[in-house]
């Protein structure tokens, strides 16, 4: 027989209405006594019913994640992996479900969200990605409806969570810097996103402070998604002059970058950024703690659901902090 309320509430030696605000994860519950209900409701084996819990509260105890508009990079860079173990992570913690929307081009990820918006099948959203001017962003503004960007904000007045990524790029070209290098070439991705153009502009701003010239001949952005392919192309035009090391701002560009440098027996040394320990052989990384950018995310949303249940509009800004790491 399928267990209740009331038996997780006898095994924890609580009243059943503590259970529910255990469920619903209430401030007004002591840590200890969660940490008891939840150990009786795995003894139970009792999970709570969503959909009847959402018919009651107005809540669906679902978010909904944004991906980028090629969903493709979202498997293949490892950035994406981690800060959907953190959400996920975090959403368990508080009982939540995590519905992904995507679509092959803008009117279908347009149809997607606004099935998400205005039929309310989520609570909030959470867009891993940055792009000026998106028409979803302005959707969920539009509405009102929570969201947060897992990234920078052209917006003063979005919610996002973020790494500083001008301050991480500058100390990426410093490290070099300080190594005596002077013609160190910058690689990234997708010119048109967020992260690209402050990674960018951290590098630039290394240059000037260390007064070495800008030469956009160093400078190379990979068009599209397919980073790798891309990137080993750009390499080739970059080594036809003196490169004494290279700033990339993924490890999908250095993978690439790489690959390239390997086959024709070349040595320059490269720096990524990364979420997790790189497998290839570079010299240093980035740590952006993708875990932790996911797992904030989430903290930040729920807080946003909340305010705006209660008619609230907080603009909440949240930096996490990055480390450099040497490989070798």
């Amino acid at each position: 027989m399928r267990a209740t309320i009331k038996d997780v509430a006898k095994l924890a030696g609580v009243s059943p209405s503590t259970v529910t605000r255990v469920i619903q994860n209430s401030s007004s519950i002591s840590q200890k006594t969660k940490d008891k209900v939840r150990q009786a409701m795995e003894e139970l084996k009792y999970h709570p019913n969503l959909n009847a819990r959402s018919l009651v509260s107005s809540y669906t105890q679902v978010i909904g994640l944004v991906l980028p508009e090629d969903s493709d990079i979202f498997y293949q860079n490892p950035f994406f992996p981690q800060a959907l173990r953190g959400i996920s992570q975090a959403a368990a913690d508080h009982n939540y479900a995590i519905q992904i929307s995507t679509g092959k081009d803008e009117q279908q990820r347009m149809e997607a969200i606004s099935q998400m918006v205005y039929g309310k099948r989520v609570d909030g959203l959470i867009f891993l990605y940055s792009m000026p001017n998106d028409p979803l962003v302005a959707l969920a503004t539009e509405r009102n409806f929570p969201f947060i960007i897992l990234g920078k904000a052209t917006s003063p007045f979005i919610s996002l969570v973020d790494n500083d990524n001008i301050q991480a790029a500058y100390e990426a070209t410093t490290y070099f810097i300080d190594k005596g290098y002077k013609h160190i070439a910058f690689m990234a991705g997708n010119k048109e996103l967020v992260v690209s153009q402050d990674r960018y502009e951290g590098y630039k701003e290394a240059l000037r402070t260390h007064q070495l010239p800008l030469d956009e001949s160093m400078v190379k952005f990979s068009p599209g998604f397919l980073l790798k392919d891309s990137s080993y192309k750009v390499m080739k035009k970059l080594t036809k002059q003196p490169i004494d090391a290279i700033v990339t701002t993924d490890a999908m560009v250095a993978e690439g970058a790489l690959s390239y440098l390997n086959e024709h027996q070349l040595t320059i040394p490269i720096i990524t950024f990364d979420s997790v320990r790189p497998k290839i052989n570079i010299e240093a990384y980035v740590d952006i703690n993708a875990l932790e950018l996911g797992r904030e995310s989430f903290h930040t949303l729920l807080q946003i659901i909340s305010d705006n249940k209660d008619g609230k509009q907080v603009c909440y800004r949240h930096v996490i902090p990055h480390t450099i790491t040497k490989l070798q």
